[in-house]
């Protein structure tokens, strides 16, 4: 009953949170020191709902420029990925119908995210040169090859047109891999369900050199990343087990 109580206070806090804290952060971020108000907010989420980030490395990796490819399971992987990822001075690519909304579309905007249309060639075109030009300016990019949040846990086949872009700037992609989200923030709800976990882990692969593969290897680069988030899924797995 306690923990019920709790996660209902939660809930209130976080909704209170982002009515309030949106329109301003978003107007904050057209001004001043623009991502440091998405990390702080993002980090200000998490800490209302009482979740801890667990991160483990197969190595270091070394401070640069780097296309991280990860999972989606919920939307609490964005505050999550910008916490355990903030040296290495990331943009999302974010779904363009995220843009047209006040505020949060403007503070997107501003932070340098990249809107993504899938259906559109041309627009998917200039997603592509976005990046590569977020990437030039010297930031790294995290990309969902899903598309889409799993609603299961289980990783969706990719979409290929993300892994024109590392093809394309030759940045090493590094798999990640995300655990426990979709426990407490599954596809389509709006409770956060914090009473049945208080910690995400997160894994990160070894980074995938891209120097060496042509432009239309698209295929093989996917199925290496695939590969590199499923081994995070098995190691991150007997983690939970063995506590």
């Amino acid at each position: 009953m306690l923990k019920k109580g709790e996660e209902f206070f939660r809930n209130f806090l976080v909704w209170l949170y982002v009515i309030l804290t949106v329109p301003t952060f978003g107007l904050f971020s057209l001004i001043i020191r623009k991502h440091f108000w998405a990390y702080i907010w993002c980090m200000g989420l998490l800490k209302i709902l009482g979740i801890k980030v667990e991160l483990i490395k197969r190595k270091e990796l070394p401070e640069g420029i780097y296309i991280f490819m990860s999972n989606h399971q919920s939307q609490l992987d964005i505050p999550v990925l910008e916490k355990v990822l903030k040296p290495y001075n990331i943009r999302f690519l974010a779904k363009k119908s995220l843009f047209k909304i006040p505020f949060f579309g403007w503070g997107i905007k501003a932070l340098g995210y990249v809107p993504v249309e899938r259906e559109d060639p041309k627009e998917g075109l200039k997603s592509v040169l976005a990046c590569l030009e977020r990437i030039k300016k010297g930031f790294s990019l995290i990309i969902f090859p899903e598309g889409t949040r799993s609603p299961k846990g289980e990783l969706l086949p990719f979409k290929l047109g993300g892994f024109i872009i590392p093809l394309k700037s030759k940045v090493p992609v590094v798999p990640v891999s995300i655990w426990g989200t979709r426990d407490i923030l599954p596809k389509g709800a709006l409770w956060f369900r914090v009473s049945s976990r208080k910690k995400v882990k997160v894994y990160i692969d070894e980074p995938i050199e891209t120097k060496d593969l042509s432009g239309k290897e698209k295929e093989k680069l996917s199925q290496l990343v695939r590969e590199g988030i499923l081994r995070g899924f098995e190691i991150l797995k007997k983690e939970e087990e063995v506590k």
